[in-house]
């Protein structure tokens, strides 16, 4: 599972608490402040009309790279997708996937750098990540691929 959250939505020291090199740390004001003054834009929130393009270029560029997207949420501020990816390393996974959801969107920088993941290596944690997913407001149902 790959989570990435819009760009100044989730900063260093935030007071819900960070990710920083795997960990997950405490918020701390200071942190946080300095990550404000850092910024180089407005924090973004998606609109609907840009969530459904973001979701829209996922699907097309798990087709286009071989994965398979088990379940996907995209919300104003972040966004979780369950993949399969063969042997790609995530990193280019996660890349390829941002990149094409912001091209799709039609601006600038959307994302944050970075990403959290979370491997999944039996069917309980895959139904684990899967449901979830599945609780977030801005869960899809997956297009069908029937003959």
């Amino acid at each position: 599972m790959i989570t990435t959250t819009t760009y100044g939505t989730w900063l260093p020291g935030d007071l819900r608490g960070y990710v920083d090199g795997g960990r997950i740390l405490p918020g701390d004001p200071q942190i946080l402040q300095r990550a404000f003054e850092q910024m180089r834009g407005d924090p973004v929130m998606l609109t609907g009309m840009q969530q459904d393009k973001a979701y829209a270029a996922l699907v097309s560029a798990v087709a286009e790279f071989g994965y398979t997207l088990h379940a996907v949420s995209i919300e104003a501020w972040h966004m979780h997708t369950l993949v399969s990816h063969g042997t790609d390393p995530v990193k280019a996974v996660a890349g390829r996937l941002k990149t094409r959801m912001r091209q799709a969107v039609g601006r600038g920088r959307i994302w944050t750098a970075g990403y959290d993941k979370r491997f999944c290596f039996t069917p309980e944690a895959v139904e684990a990540r899967h449901d979830y997913i599945r609780r977030h407001r801005g869960w899809r149902a997956l297009p069908r691929n029937d003959p």
